[in-house]
């Protein structure tokens, strides 16, 4: 606010100073005062503002079948069309993020899609507590959702005013009613968790208690390191396919060895002939951590010009935790940072991936931009991959493609036997 304040009177005066000046703004001020504008937002968005990086399903990898006012019933035609393959379960068992922090004040529900299902999530007006429920009313179904009121710590039902308890999910009162309530006036309550501004939802198809949690990060935690923007995806595939790209070493040259210069889904021609000017060139390992739920992944990466000489060279070690979550650490000249992945399944194949940025206070906010920019562009180069492939439950693997089957014997602690029958019949329209 200090800065917005500062600016509007920098402008005012500015503009009094030329119309005094002058008597007329003439054309050529009134082009400067524009430019001034223009700079001055840009240098606030650069230096003061996150990135906020936002695609839709149908906005990554559908650029094979053409531009158009037709193109979301080309998306849906093609996702129609596509065969899925025999995937696993849909839902594997874990830790999930709903929500982060900073989008959910103190007072407010708020409706999320996750796992195939519609839950209610609030925050207490007085504690700043967080609750999972339904969002469904036992008594004649409203969506507590879309409407109800936050009341201390329960949650008020928009359509007759029931009241419930975050904690326990029971109906503590009817006001319009001195009758006994009924034990079965209750709404089902999930195990949640807020950490590392994350809100977080246990989901275990066979209804175990967790018995792991994701680990905290205390400079994220306690607000030492600096948040630096965000990117958010959604993707047409299976949940597992993402974490597996951790331990697919081939597919970094094949997908990820042109420069980030040339965007998300470069054509082959663009490819081809910047190919010996500018290049990526990487190396990833990947093994099972020390605690059964976790994996860790080493990678390093190299900035190519013409093909000999490094002009960027970074080194990234990462912990998969569980199903759905990846901690990218890293080390750079300007200090140190982390970047969170989650993965949230909406439906079944459809997936939010996010990425946030957090840094040490030494990094500048245009370099972290940079940073979240060019990992941004090599996302979109994966799912340009993964909203048109099918699932390969048994591929043809060669040596080289040891990690993989590695990591899917890891990944498949995750699913139990009531993985197998949770989920419902996907939309095939977006």
């Amino acid at each position: 606010m200090f800065v917005v304040t500062h600016f509007v009177l920098g402008l005012g005066v500015f503009w009094s100073v030329h119309i005094q000046e002058s008597g007329v703004v003439s054309v050529m001020n009134a082009v400067t005062i524009i430019s001034f504008i223009l700079v001055s937002f840009l240098n606030y968005w650069i230096w003061l503002c996150p990135m906020d990086r936002n695609r839709d399903l149908q906005d990554v990898g559908y650029r094979h079948l053409g531009p158009g006012r037709q193109r979301a019933a080309a998306v849906n035609r093609a996702r129609r069309l596509r065969s899925l393959g025999p995937t696993p379960p849909p839902f594997p068992n874990g830790w999930f993020v709903l929500l982060e922090s900073r989008d959910l004040s103190r007072g407010q529900v708020k409706q999320v899609e996750a796992l195939g299902q519609n839950l209610a999530v609030f925050r207490g007006s007085e504690t700043g507590t967080v609750f999972v429920t339904e969002a469904y009313c036992p008594h004649l179904g409203a969506n507590i959702a879309a409407g109800g009121r936050v009341r201390g710590d329960c949650i008020q039902c928009p359509f007759h005013n029931w009241k419930f308890s975050g904690q326990t999910g029971r109906c503590t009162e009817v006001p319009y009613s001195k009758s006994t309530i009924p034990e079965q006036a209750k709404l089902q309550t999930k195990t949640c968790l807020e950490r590392n501004g994350l809100i977080l939802i246990w989901h275990h198809a066979d209804h175990d208690s967790p018995n792991w949690e994701p680990p905290i990060i205390p400079e994220v935690e306690s607000g030492a390191w600096v948040y630096q923007g965000r990117n958010e995806f959604f993707v047409n595939c299976h949940v597992q396919d993402i974490p597996e790209n951790g331990a697919d070493v081939a597919h970094l040259d094949a997908v990820h060895s042109a420069s980030i210069i040339l965007g998300g889904e470069p054509t082959q021609e663009l490819e081809d002939r910047t190919s010996c000017l500018t290049s990526h060139k990487w190396d990833i390992s990947w093994r099972e951590g020390e605690e059964p739920h976790t994996g860790v992944i080493s990678l390093h990466h190299k900035k190519m010009l013409m093909g000999r000489f490094t002009i960027f060279s970074l080194g990234v070690d990462a912990l998969q935790i569980g199903p759905a979550l990846v901690h990218l650490n890293f080390k750079s000249l300007l200090g140190q940072g982390v970047m969170l992945q989650y993965v949230l399944p909406v439906e079944e194949n459809v997936q939010k991936l996010v990425h946030m940025f957090y840094t040490s206070r030494t990094w500048i906010p245009p370099y972290a931009k940079i940073v979240l920019l060019g990992e941004s562009i090599l996302v979109e180069r994966d799912i340009r991959v993964w909203n048109s492939k099918t699932y390969r439950d048994n591929p043809v693997y060669i040596r080289e493609d040891k990690l993989i089957k590695e990591h899917r014997k890891w990944y498949s602690k995750f699913y139990s036997e009531g993985s197998r029958s949770i989920g419902r019949k996907a939309s095939l329209d977006w």
